[in-house]
């Protein structure tokens, strides 16, 4: 076992099961109630301003999938390189690495802020915005992008933390702001209805609590001793950080890409059917909330599994890195049989939690839940596998995998089927780019774990 300063690191030697639930619940509790800030927001949102209200905020969700992505390059890069670095003895070169992370937040949340601040017409025209719906989505991105700063230190921070030992405080720093949310957004939305707006600045509050308290453990980092010198920019670490973090940030960067693709063609072939754009959007918004509850499940397992496969990957140990990844990741696969039958079973139920109640919007749910989200329960492979690979610094994988199912499969898709099925076309071209992917991921899931299996016996036979 590896000796820290404040007692023993048991990523190596401590009882696998005992491990993934000391690392993996804290992880998935902490992505569940991420997924709350979202949920909470459209429930409210969606109580008060119904359809107009819920697509808006559909809208701006590319935006919210872009803050996703970039905090996990930050947080799954920094902590897979501080913790493999510990894992060779190289105790300086982590420091650096936890300092210039934080550095790394900072500069993406002030690129984006200065972008959808300035350029907030054009981004939301972009996005799939109706004439309709830009006063609501305006007033909310605006007041959002303020906090996107806040926003990543208070998600990317916690991986940090968690890969310090302490995932039950990264855990309390998600939940603190979570729990301001619900209570801020009930107080301004349904209080002093002050409406989109208020539910946005519940968010940014919320937030900057997170932030504070992950700002606020920095004092007491266990695993190294940090100082100032150690924040110092230093492109080349901040450059490790991105490269090793692109796989799981690639695959919600290019998710983002695809909403934008999916809101434009909602918006033309919703335009042409029974239910108009706003439904169409509406209900996108909605099953894209509700399914952040899903992907939250999917990547809080994931973020479990990675300090102990980063880690034991860097001390040789492969036999642990494979047991790691075959029950994490079969885990993920039955979490999503159980979230795809809730999809197929209770779609009305799940939607009518946000408002409003019209047949036609209830008809149209009921088709997007059960087709496009028809193979939800391979979906998770695209993180969970991503992260496997992520994990190991092998981060080219993670990006093929994404690039499956976003790039090479899901925009071709919206672009062609819907000229020739119309609506029908954009809710198929989900299922058919989550097969694709879901190949692509269990063959070189399968390779992988094949030259693991090598790399163990070799091992072995030196040690011998």
């Amino acid at each position: 076992m590896n000796k820290t300063k404040d007692g023993v690191r048991d990523l190596e030697a401590a009882s696998l099961p005992v491990l993934l639930m000391k690392y993996c619940i804290p992880s998935l509790a902490s992505s569940l109630v991420t997924s709350i800030y979202n949920i909470v927001d459209q429930l409210f949102i969606g109580i008060k301003l119904g359809i107009n209200g819920n697509a808006a905020t559909n809208v701006i969700f590319p935006v919210i999938t872009l803050i996703t992505a970039l905090s996990l390059m930050c947080g799954v890069g920094a902590s897979a390189n501080m913790n493999v670095a510990l894992g060779q003895g190289k105790e300086e070169e982590a420091k650096k690495v936890v300092g210039n992370a934080f550095s790394l937040m900072i500069l993406c949340g002030a690129i984006l802020s200065i972008v959808v601040l300035f350029f907030s017409v054009p981004v939301l025209n972009l996005l799939g915005c109706t004439n309709i719906l830009l006063p609501y989505a305006l007033s909310y991105a605006r007041i959002i992008a303020v906090g996107f700063v806040f926003s990543l230190i208070g998600a990317a921070g916690p991986f940090l933390i968690r890969a310090d030992g302490s995932p039950m405080y990264a855990l309390a720093s998600i939940a603190t702001g979570a729990i301001l949310n619900i209570i801020l957004d009930a107080l301004f939305v349904l209080v002093f209805h002050l409406g989109i707006q208020g539910a946005a600045w519940a968010t940014v509050i919320s937030q900057a609590v997170s932030a504070y308290m992950v700002l606020f453990y920095l004092k007491k980092y266990k695993t190294l001793k940090l100082s100032l010198v150690d924040f110092r920019p230093i492109p080349a670490v901040m450059g490790g950080i991105s490269l090793l973090g692109a796989g799981p940030a690639f695959n919600f960067m290019t998710q983002a890409v695809s909403f934008v693709f999916l809101n434009n063609v909602l918006k033309i072939y919703g335009a042409m059917s029974v239910y108009g754009s706003e439904i169409t959007l509406a209900v996108s918004g909605v099953a894209n909330k509700v399914n952040t509850f899903a992907s939250a499940i999917v990547t809080g397992l994931t973020n479990g599994m990675q300090p102990i496969i980063s880690y034991n990957f860097g001390r040789k140990n492969y036999k642990r890195v494979i047991e790691t990844g075959k029950s994490v990741i079969g885990t993920v696969l039955v979490a999503g049989f159980l979230i795809f039958l809730c999809y197929q079973f209770l779609p009305v139920q799940i939607v009518s939690l946000f408002g409003e109640r019209s047949e036609l919007y209830f008809e149209f749910a009921k088709k997007y839940f059960r087709i496009y989200l028809m193979f939800i329960a391979l979906n998770g492979l695209q993180s969970s596998v991503a992260g496997f690979f992520s994990a190991q610094k092998k981060p080219a994988k993670s990006i093929i995998i994404a690039l499956t199912r976003q790039v090479i499969f899901l925009i071709p898709l919206l672009m062609i089927l819907p000229k020739f099925f119309g609506l029908n076309g954009v809710l198929y071209a989900g299922p058919v780019a989550d097969l694709a992917m879901a190949f692509v991921s269990f063959t070189l899931l399968y390779k992988e774990m094949k030259k693991l299996n090598e790399m163990n016996i070799k091992t072995k036979n030196i040690e011998m």
